[in-house]
């Protein structure tokens, strides 16, 4: 009988997610959910703040589970718990898509998570409990949680509670806040290291290595515009010096063919006398 009503109970559910979310004042986010095969279920989250100095703990979360399966939560699915934080390439890559529901998207809403924990893997019991720690040291920003089933489920309902012990500044309810940020307006007046702020965007890193790529481009183009210009200037000095005549020769005697000629053991007063060097007739003794 017992088995009966708890049969027509399950049927009742809505194939949807059911959203029976609620917070209390002790930062609790809870949810009952009747699994489906390859589904997603927004589940709502909290704005977390920014780690403590010396620290890059931001917040504590203990994740409450109640299974009612006839399987192990375990060996079923799998069944995923995920958190996405708000930046564009966490949360802000899988919101627009996050209706669909089939094995692609699934696969690639775990892969944009930060955090992935399958529910069951490391517990035997239907009942359980375990600690989420939220790392977080640049700025606060908004959380977001969600169980997704990735295969065949067994459709059965599972409760969990999300409890924050410390660091969350708000919390907000399933299916909302999707776009726009729930943490409050508070003007932070402690100084932000820019070098951890910047590091952890990818923007950060494709910029310096673009800023290196654009340096040594700069300077490898003025290199080589130099070694152009010389070699244009001497090419042109080659060819200003060919044409003048003035370029040298090696080898090159010092006076014109046709010209006197030294020989070996003739002095310049000999070279005097000689016929070339002469005017009048030259009369040889016999």
């Amino acid at each position: 009988m017992a088995l009966f009503q708890r049969s027509t109970c399950l049927a009742l559910l809505p194939a949807v997610a059911l959203a029976q979310n609620s917070f209390s004042a002790a930062q609790q986010l809870q949810a009952e959910v009747a699994l489906k095969t390859n589904s997603s279920w927004h589940l709502g989250g909290f704005c977390i703040g920014k780690a403590p100095s010396g620290t890059s703990k931001a917040a504590e979360i203990t994740a409450h589970v109640d299974w009612e399966g006839t399987k192990k939560l375990g060996e079923t699915g799998p069944v995923f718990l995920v958190a996405y934080d708000a930046r564009e390439h966490q949360w802000g890559s899988v919101r627009d898509t996050w209706s669909q529901n089939d094995a692609n998207s699934c696969e690639f809403k775990t892969s944009a998570a930060n955090m992935l924990r399958q529910l069951g893997k490391l517990h035997n019991h239907d009942v359980f409990r375990f600690q989420i720690n939220i790392h977080q040291e640049t700025a606060a920003r908004d959380w977001h949680f969600a169980i997704l089933t990735c295969g065949d489920t067994e459709p059965a309902k599972l409760s969990l509670t999300l409890e924050v012990e410390e660091g969350a500044l708000s919390i907000f309810e399933a299916n909302t806040h999707f776009d726009e940020s729930s943490c409050p307006e508070v003007e932070d007046l402690a100084p932000v290291a820019w070098l951890p702020a910047a590091s952890s965007q990818a923007g950060f890193w494709l910029m310096l290595v673009a800023a290196v790529l654009f340096g040594c481009s700069a300077v490898m183009a003025v290199v080589a515009w130099k070694m152009y210009r010389k070699k244009v200037e001497m090419k042109r000095f080659q060819e200003t010096s060919t044409a003048g005549g003035t370029e040298p020769v090696i080898g090159r005697p010092c006076a014109a063919i046709g010209e006197s000629k030294v020989v070996d053991g003739q002095t310049n007063v000999d070279m005097a006398m000689t016929p070339e060097f002469r005017n009048d007739a030259v009369a040889q003794e016999v």
